[in-house]
């Protein structure tokens, strides 16, 4: 199970690191914003949301499992 949660939590932290280098090049270059239909601050929220989850999952894989 450690394994499933570790490969969530690198997935999210590198989604949500994309995310935010996207959001920037969005934020420096808003014609592109108009012609893919996302806004920068959406794609803010989504790497709040990753990185949430990143959180998260770290505090799962910390918790002993219920016996």
């Amino acid at each position: 199970m450690s394994k499933v949660y570790r490969s969530v939590l690198q997935l999210c932290w590198a989604l949500g690191l994309i995310s935010v280098v996207v959001s920037i090049v969005l934020k420096l270059l808003p014609n592109l914003q108009g012609k893919i239909c996302v806004s920068s601050r959406g794609g803010l929220l989504l790497a709040l949301v990753l990185f949430l989850c990143v959180l998260a999952t770290g505090e799962a894989m910390k918790t002993p499992p219920a016996s």
